[in-house]
């Protein structure tokens, strides 16, 4: 008996999470993205770049400047599609040139979750909007067998 409503309330959240509804509402609080956003590692700047395309698109950006020259790392769509909100990066380098799909599965407190587990790895993306002039982002998930996760904590710029 236990087992059967230890399920239920598991499964009963899973549903939940996957028939979120989102709006033209909902997706406007992301666009506090908007805006060039700074983070200093040891091997140098990284910078990622938000631009808000319509009220239901962002086209973001992350690269770093190398002599002079801009290196994108990555591409990024963040869009509403019906009633779901959809992060969708292309990486350099990775996954034949091709976007990979992140579903918003969870938004609370300025905290955005998005997931894909069929995914290699990252499964997860997590954008934090901690303040106007600062934004922590992480990337986690299960590679080679071992939990991982990198942090970027980035201070709007300029």
């Amino acid at each position: 008996m236990k087992k059967s409503i230890l399920f239920l309330i598991f499964t009963s959240n899973i549903y939940a999470a996957l028939a979120q509804n989102y709006t033209e509402t909902d997706f406007k609080f992301l666009h506090a993205l908007a805006g060039t956003w700074k983070m200093e590692t040891s091997r140098g700047a990284i910078f990622e770049a938000w631009q808000v395309q319509n009220d239901h698109t962002l086209q973001g950006k992350s690269y770093k400047l190398n002599n002079g020259d801009t290196l994108v790392l990555e591409t990024v769509l963040l869009f509403l599609e019906g009633n779901k909100i959809v992060y969708q990066p292309t990486v350099t380098n990775q996954n034949n040139g091709q976007p990979v799909r992140f579903q918003l599965i969870s938004a609370i407190d300025k905290r955005y979750v998005f997931e894909n587990k069929e995914h290699d790895y990252p499964q997860r993306v997590i954008y934090h909007l901690v303040s106007n002039n600062a934004v922590h982002a992480r990337i986690e998930g299960t590679k080679n067998g071992k939990q991982r996760g990198s942090y970027f904590n980035y201070n709007r710029w300029p």
